[in-house]
């Protein structure tokens, strides 16, 4: 696995860029166009070339019809049409053009490749979009917005369909099930939100989001720890969100863990995986059992009421959740985790982490969650490659499942890379921007990753094709069972069927990152983990030097610390004022 910044002048000044997609390629090809979107308030398209000698970035475009910055730009699943939205509200519909068209009034330049004409302009609020997503027939889109605000627009015409104002603050993440059934939904006010999509005319293919469960705590384990694991951040103000009853009674099972994170690049070919015993599910596939894990340091005696996310301080614009490609899988970023750190009181520390909701347990909470991290998870990506299990493996996959699937976790100054089979991660990059991450996309073939940052520039993450195993060379559908009862991958709507209860109520800890100060012990595998330090080595026109408050080496014998990079932007926020009704009083 290797990492690099592509050295290009992305955007006008270096502002800030906010999102990247590429172009989906229908044969799972190498897809060539990327797309960014920025704060000078102009989305752009280039063309990625890998090459022997090098990765080449070629402008091909610029689109510039909106008036604020764009917080989000996705292609939709066929490829055809480029969604865009930002600060202005306004979700931009975009298509490309057979030949070169040049506005009225706009002089013409030279370096332009190609042309995308505005499709539609969905206008409904003057809120800021901050995230967006698309219906996996190409049909709708769904947005997120600071007026607390989900909409669903047709994509045919750009009229809004319908409204969900469910949550109590900035809805910041926002995710469309694979398989048609669902939309997700992640908001500052430290909750998640399923919705069941209804069809109310199937003529006019009308859709009625309907709520299906909500969450923002549970019940978890507690961990008696005599020393502090992580500095994490503050812990949050107590905060009361509309739950569902069967939120409670869910736990965590979290084992040891001797991985450090480092401000390197760590890959390795063969992971390796934590002790777990097999635990089928109940229900038909395609909904997998989790495998659980041994945690001796969990006490399942004493169960705890806890918030399961960061509060509105959170310094990101965007808590960006995602559904696994087959459906199978909810992963939701800015997750937290309360530790003891010293059973003798109250105080406590908080884990950074990503809770992981199954198919079958949609109205449930989380099965699993991703421990460890330094700084807060803000994006999850997943590659749209399956991948045959590795072979020959001493311990079962964590996920029963006949393929495996990867992702990447953007947190606010790395990027993690897991399997669904492995417990340990792929690989970590870390400390190649000056300031937060913002997005990430896979690539088609799902060999690269590119990663947004708010310091203008883009990282490009490869990889070999050791490390991510044997592509899937049929349709992974096919390796399903089919059930008559739970037939979803054959598109029967199906509502998630119940999950027989897990032993101890736990939830499933996926590790590899755990902070302990203990000696690091030797890979049991027989291959060599390559670590590479990566240093940002481009300087833009006002030369940036590493702040206080930016990215450090964390050594064995120091303290680890978490540092706040402070927002790019800031959200604009009105006082109330009280103004006194005077119209009652008496003239004198």
């Amino acid at each position: 696995m290797d990492a690099s910044i592509l050295s290009v002048h992305w955007h006008e000044n270096s502002e800030p860029i906010y999102s990247v997609h590429f172009q989906p390629n229908r044969e799972g090809n190498h897809s060539e166009r990327l797309v960014t979107g920025g704060g000078d308030n102009n989305v752009r398209l280039w063309k990625i070339n890998n090459s022997t000698d090098g990765k080449r970035v070629e402008y091909l475009s610029t689109l510039a019809k909106h008036t604020q910055a764009v917080n989000v730009v996705r292609f939709d699943p066929k490829g055809e049409i480029l969604a865009t939205a930002g600060d202005d509200g306004t979700v931009l519909l975009w298509t490309l053009s057979e030949s070169i068209v040049r506005e009225f009034g706009q002089e013409m330049d030279e370096d332009v490749q190609e042309s995308w004409i505005l499709r539609h302009a969905c206008r409904s609020s003057t809120s800021e979009v901050y995230d967006l997503a698309w219906s996996p027939d190409s049909k709708y889109i769904i947005t997120g917005s600071t007026d607390n605000v989900s909409r669903i627009y047709d994509a045919s015409n750009g009229q809004q369909i319908s409204q969900i104002a469910e949550h109590n603050h900035f809805v910041q993440g926002v995710a469309w099930d694979p398989l048609g059934r669902y939309i997700a939904t992640q908001s500052a006010d430290r909750s998640v939100h399923i919705y069941l999509l209804n069809i109310v005319s199937s003529k006019d293919q009308t859709l009625s989001p309907t709520v299906f469960f909500k969450i923002s705590r549970t019940e978890l384990p507690t961990r008696s720890s005599t020393t502090s694991t992580l500095m994490g951040p503050p812990t949050p103000a107590k905060s009361h969100s509309e739950e569902d009853s069967t939120s409670r009674g869910s736990t965590v099972e979290i084992p040891e863990s001797s991985a450090k994170p480092q401000a390197t690049v760590a890959s390795s070919a063969s992971p390796t995986t934590a002790s777990s015993s097999s635990m089928k599910s109940p229900s038909p596939s395609p909904l997998p059992a989790v495998r659980s894990q041994n945690a001796p340091l969990l006490n399942f005696n004493n169960l705890k009421n806890s918030m399961l996310y960061h509060t509105e301080n959170l310094e990101s614009f965007f808590r960006r959740l995602s559904f696994s490609p087959d459906g199978n899988f909810l992963f939701t970023p800015s997750g937290i985790f309360k530790n003891s750190v010293n059973s003798e009181d109250s105080k406590e520390e908080i884990i950074n982490t990503v809770y992981i909701y199954s198919r079958s347990g949609l109205n449930k909470p989380p099965i699993a969650h991703l421990p460890g991290l330094i700084r807060p998870a803000l994006a999850i990506a997943f590659s749209p490659v399956f991948y045959e299990l590795d072979k020959n493996e001493a311990k079962g996959p964590i996920f029963q499942l006949p393929y495996k699937m990867v992702y990447a976790v953007a947190t606010q100054d790395s990027v993690i890379v897991y399997d669904t089979q492995h417990s340990a991660p792929l690989g970590t990059v870390s400390n190649i921007h000056y300031r937060t991450l913002t997005d990430l996309a896979f690539n088609s073939d799902g060999n690269s990753i590119v990663i947004s940052a708010a310091d203008g520039f883009c990282s490009l993450i490869t990889f070999e094709p050791s490390t991510l195993g044997t592509k899937l060379s049929v349709d992974y559908k096919s390796l399903l069972p089919v059930s008559k009862e739970n037939n979803e991958h054959n598109n029967k709507m199906q509502s998630p069927s119940q999950v027989k209860k897990r032993p101890n109520n736990g939830i499933m800890e996926i590790t590899g990152l755990v902070k302990k100060k203990v000696k690091p012990e030797e890979p049991k595998t027989t291959e060599k983990v390559e670590r590479i330090s990566v240093q940002p080595s481009i300087k833009p026109e006002q030369e940036q030097k590493p702040k206080e408050n930016e990215i450090i080496t964390i050594e064995d014998n120091a303290e680890p610390q978490m540092i706040h990079t402070p927002p790019v932007k800031q959200v604009k926020r009105v006082a109330p004022i009280l103004v006194e009704d005077k119209t009652s009083e008496t003239p004198k």
